[in-house]
């Protein structure tokens, strides 16, 4: 029996080799997309799941409200991960992190700047699954000054050199230790440590009373990340259940004072990745986009499908006879539909073969585009493999199910009298089944131009600042801090240098934030805002519109001591509007009990600026505080501005420059603009694979149409010798046959519309500043549909129309 369907299945493919093709690379091509999109979940699924104890893992985050203003960040104070393991029987362990920044690294006659390296807890290797290839994980982070590095950085400063007792030069003149090394943390991780510091060297470094304190204030400064290893079969909810009278212990007192409002978050590790939007996380990735490319891999393979059960139905009166013969001389329906779902299921499996194959040699590229490391093997991702028979299986019994029922249903009796099977029926199946397909294919167009202009308008929108030329580089020189103004000075005699300034943080990315107190309409009132330290240059140099009052004034001598500056969010927020110079402002708080209280600054609003975007646009633009100080230890962001030209020489002299007044620290610098476009690596990343599936969905769909047509043409090959002979021209008969396609596409094009609109609306409701999705979107989607389709068809309709009426009228 089996061999009897084969070398029907051989015979049949081998007669219709033109329709076998486009089946073929119509299944493949779907199967290619599906393979790709599977990886990419599978991959994003899996963050930080490789922890043995990923399960056990929770990380505490903050939910505080101020004033109204609500903040919700991923950080949580020093003293939360050593007191819930005192307070809370469910805590096994604890983990704390603490970001260092980019530092100088430097060992013999190698120095490189590094990031990504964070001091952290010993029992760093107790919590998570960090495999030390050399080391003792009980003590390699017990004491200060040691360091543990991962074998790519092992590799590069020590080469073949055992890495164990070697000492690195971290900063200025801090000596580590190296006391490990460690498998490069997999690339599923939503932390990339490239190395630990000992967080015994932080405690080291601010003495251990200040360091283990547990005043009041240490638990309202958001410091650092806390990791807790419960106890197996805890419940977390039953675990937050008993945090309000942890609260009330060390927090409430305090928390009173401040007249702010606190709550407790517990994030699952592996759930941090993909469903985290807190406030200073690690980049992370977003769920919706699991649901978008799932849905997108669900089209594509539906449209794959749709095209071979429109090849098989329209072919349907090709195979009537072969149908009739097999069923006078004995054949059972259930024997004729097994035939024609081997069909089905020879051409997808074939189909897998020639995708397992592609998708191999295309990777390296797709992996580049969406900053993965994605491997398709039997060794490592056997489950994939597995997963593409199945869903190879699949498609081919629901693509050719239709098809086999529809096809053994024929009656043998009306068929051998010569009667043919169209029927409106299957006519409009096929017609239903091209809408589908240019549904989805004017989706994924629209979704694509929608997430191209949004990023374009992110890249190209007004910052309320100048970006542009602007080289920034940051100080990390103590010595060289305390002469930044000399170095701006000096940075100013090049004439291709038009300004220079300094600030604590970086402008576009972030801000510092502590409680102030500003004049309200019932006397000084609590707030939780931002401010940024600059210095007299930045607001000119930024070209920060005055809206009301004055810049910093170097000839003010208050100016340093008492004077503010702050946005129009601010005014607006604290209902000054237009009357926001000489109200009093107050950064920082007097605590009761506290006799320290140095870095409260009192004065009053000398100026408003003009609303900037200092967060990434994802965010609305939030009250901000400038305040200027002649501490330069407190301005570690040097901005130097660049005129276009001699852009090179202009380098070469700030790194002169530079060297001289820190001979020790070696010159880095990033552009401005360039950075501000990394927060939106993940939107670039979905751009690319919209548009790499939405050319490939509209592939798929074109080699259905182009399939169909040409079947179509020749089912009315007569008809066309016909009208020829009675004098329709060909430019006439191709309207015809191409007409009745254009109506499906224009349909198909309609019901898209909503959909494509209601999809990325919902997307675009992430960002705080966004487009707004036009008419000419869709219009520009129904063209590129139209000429796609048109094009398609047209090639076989002007074969056909311009084909030899004497032969057309004596086809059969």
């Amino acid at each position: 029996m089996f061999k009897n369907f084969l070398i029907t299945i051989i015979r049949n493919f081998n007669r219709n080799k033109f329709y076998t093709i486009l089946n073929v690379v119509g299944l493949s091509v779907g199967l290619i997309c599906a393979i790709l999109i599977v990886l990419f979940i599978q991959e994003e699924l899996s963050y930080d799941k490789y922890n043995v104890n990923h399960k056990r893992i929770v990380r505490l985050s903050s939910d505080f409200t101020l004033n109204g203003k609500r903040d919700r960040v991923a950080t949580s104070p020093m003293p939360f991960g050593p007191t819930f393991k005192q307070e809370f029987p469910e805590v096994e362990d604890f983990v704390r992190v603490q970001g260092s920044g980019r530092q100088q690294f430097r060992y013999k006659d190698k120095e490189f700047y590094e990031e990504r390296i964070s001091y952290i807890d010993s029992s760093v290797f107790n919590v998570f699954s960090y495999n030390l290839i050399q080391g003792d994980p009980d003590k390699a982070l017990t004491e200060p000054y040691t360091i543990v590095l991962n074998q790519t950085l092992a590799k590069k400063y020590f080469g073949d050199e055992d890495p164990i007792g070697k000492v690195l030069i971290v900063g200025e003149n801090r000596s580590f230790t190296v006391t490990g090394v460690m498998e490069d943390i997999p690339r599923n991780s939503h932390f990339k440590f490239r190395g630990f510091y000992s967080m015994k060297t932080l405690e080291a470094i601010r003495g251990a009373e200040e360091f283990n304190s547990t005043e009041p204030i240490t638990f309202w400064s958001f410091s650092n990340y806390t990791f807790l290893l419960l106890k197996e079969n805890t419940n977390i909810d039953a675990l937050k259940s008993k945090f309000p009278l942890y609260y009330n212990k060390y927090m409430k007192a305090l928390g009173d004072q401040l007249g702010i409002e606190y709550h407790l978050v517990v994030q699952k590790l592996a759930d941090i990745h993909l469903k985290s939007d807190l406030q200073w996380d690690a980049p992370t990735g977003n769920i919706k986009y699991i649901f978008i490319l799932s849905a997108i891999a669900f089209f594509i393979l539906s449209i794959a499908g749709i095209n071979y059960m429109n090849m098989a139905t329209a072919r349907s009166s090709k195979r009537a006879r072969e149908v009739g013969v097999r069923k006078v001389v004995g054949a059972h329906r259930d024997t004729l539909i097994r035939q024609f779902l081997m069909e089905s299921l020879s051409l997808t499996l074939l189909a897998l073969a020639i995708a397992v194959i592609v998708v191999e040699l295309i990777l390296p590229v797709f992996n580049s585009l969406v900053d993965k490391d994605l491997s398709l093997s039997v060794s490592e991702t056997p489950e994939i493999l597995v997963f593409s028979v199945v869903l190879a299986l699949v498609l081919g019994i629901v693509s050719g199910s239709y098809p086999a029922f529809y096809l053994s249903s024929f009656h043998p009796a009306t068929i051998l009298k010569g009667s043919t099977i169209k029927g409106k029926a299957g006519a409009l199946l096929r017609k239903l089944l091209v809408i589908s397909q240019f549904t989805v294919s004017a989706i994924m167009i629209s979704g694509t131009i929608i997430v191209g202009v949004q990023l374009n308008y992110m890249n190209n929108k007004d910052m309320g600042f100048s970006k542009e030329d602007v080289l920034v580089s940051i100080v990390r020189d103590s010595l060289m801090r305390t002469k930044i103004e000399p170095l701006k000075d000096e940075l100013k005699k090049n004439p291709n240098i038009n300004s220079v300034a300094t600030s604590n943080t970086l402008i576009g990315f972030d801000g510092s934030k502590t409680v102030h107190l500003y004049e309200g309409e019932e006397g000084m009132e609590q707030y939780a805002l931002n401010f940024s330290v600059i210095d007299f240059d930045y607001l000119d140099m930024m070209r920060m519109k005055v809206m009301q009052g004055r810049k910093f004034n170097r000839n003010i001598a208050s100016d340093t001591s008492s004077a503010f500056i702050v946005n129009q969010a601010a005014a607006r927020k604290f209902n000054w509007n237009e009357k926001a110079v000489g109200k009093k402002l107050q950064l920082g708080v007097e605590l009761e009990g506290e006799e320290d209280n140095d870095g409260i600054m009192k004065g009053e609003v000398v100026g408003v600026v003009a609303d900037f975007h200092y967060r990434p646009l994802r965010e609305n633009i939030e009250p901000i505080n400038f305040l200027v100080s002649e501490n330069a230890h407190h301005r570690r962001v040097l901005y130097v501005k660049l005129n276009q030209e001699n852009r090179e020489e202009s380098i070469k002299y700030i790194e002169n420059v530079w060297n001289k007044f820190s001979p020790k620290m070696a010159f880095n610098y990033f552009f401005l603009d360039e950075k501000l476009r990394e927060n939106y690596d993940s939107e670039v990343r979905l751009t690319w694979i919209f548009s790499i599936f939405s050319l490939l969905s509209i592939l798929i769909a074109s080699l259905g149409l182009f399939g169909l047509s040409s079947f179509m043409a020749e089912q009315r090959t007569k008809e066309l010798g016909i009208r020829k002979v009675l004098g329709a021209s060909v430019n006439q008969l191709v309207n015809l046959l191409t007409k009745e396609f254009v109506r499906l596409i224009l349909i198909a094009n309609v019901i898209a519309v909503p959909i494509a609109y209601w999809a990325m609306n919902s997307w675009l409701n992430d960002f705080s500043y966004r487009i707004q999705i036009s008419w000419w979107i869709f219009l520009l989607t129904l063209i590129v549909s139209l000429v796609i389709g048109v094009f398609t068809v047209s090639w076989q309709s002007f074969r056909a129309a311009s084909a030899d009426p004497v032969n057309a009228i004596k086809y059969e």
